[in-house]
């Protein structure tokens, strides 16, 4: 038996996660679940209104700790990596998703005959796979005494590729700008500071750089056996989409 009402109502919040759990509070608190709930981004293509949900930081923080209480810790990650995967309409998957884990108490794992449970699942399981292939197929480059590296994910991996760099490099700064997301992530020996809404910071290469990213190019093809070179494999192990952004294809 659902503990929560289907409205009619559209909602609209500004895509942060004390955003969303703002929308959670007070979905919760009314006892209804809106048709659709929308970012600024989603509104744009959406012909219905939508009434606008400002996000209360104090009420978010309550409901995120609430949550972090009641939940099994498994599910309340299962939420959490929900909403940083990309899923049209996610949103609404995860109020689903909120609603069985406190009423079953169950692992939401167990429930993939739910089309909600399950469209998260899938979208999970590729935001991770996506941040595994990054952690192997970022590049950095020396800017002073900063590490600099551009990505182009698809999913919302940022708060999930800087904690593995900030535990490889703990003496380094690093800075990693995601294109996508236009999110900036910088590294200060350990410390993670995420910046949203920002453009790419602009460098001037340094010449040894260049001279280093030459000399690397020129090994590759002294160990080339070109006529054993398998593309298609390459294609495989290495997907086209990861290589704009790799100091090895440029130029």
């Amino acid at each position: 038996m659902r503990a929560l009402r289907e409205s009619t109502e559209y909602w609209e919040y500004d895509g942060s996660f004390l955003g969303f759990m703002t929308v959670v509070d007070r979905s919760f608190r009314e006892k209804q679940f809106p048709v659709m709930i929308l970012t600024p981004e989603t509104a744009v293509e959406s012909l219905f209104f939508a009434e606008w949900i400002e996000t209360n930081p104090e009420r978010g923080e309550k409901i995120y700790r609430r949550l972090r209480q009641r939940l099994r810790p498994e599910n309340f990650l299962f939420i959490q990596n929900g909403f940083y995967a990309t899923l049209e309409g996610k949103e609404r998957y995860l109020l689903d998703a909120i609603e069985i884990a406190l009423q079953t108490k169950d692992l939401l794992e167990n429930h993939l005959g739910h089309p909600s449970i399950l469209a998260l699942r899938k979208s999970i399981r590729t935001m991770l796979g996506e941040n595994h292939l990054l952690t192997g197929f970022v590049r950095f480059e020396y800017v002073g005494d900063v590490l600099f590296s551009k990505i182009n994910p698809k999913h919302y991996v940022m708060p999930y590729l800087c904690p593995h760099f900030a535990e490889r490099y703990p003496q380094e700064k690093l800075m990693i700008y995601d294109e996508t997301h236009e999110l900036l992530g910088i590294i200060d020996r350990g410390d993670i500071h995420l910046m949203e809404h920002t453009s790419c910071p602009e460098f001037a290469e340094a010449s040894n750089e260049q001279a280093i990213r030459q000399q690397w190019k020129t090994f590759l093809r002294s160990v080339t056996i070109n006529e054993r070179a398998n593309y298609v494999a390459q294609r495989n192990h290495l997907p086209l989409r990861f290589r704009s952004n790799m100091t090895e294809f440029k130029s």
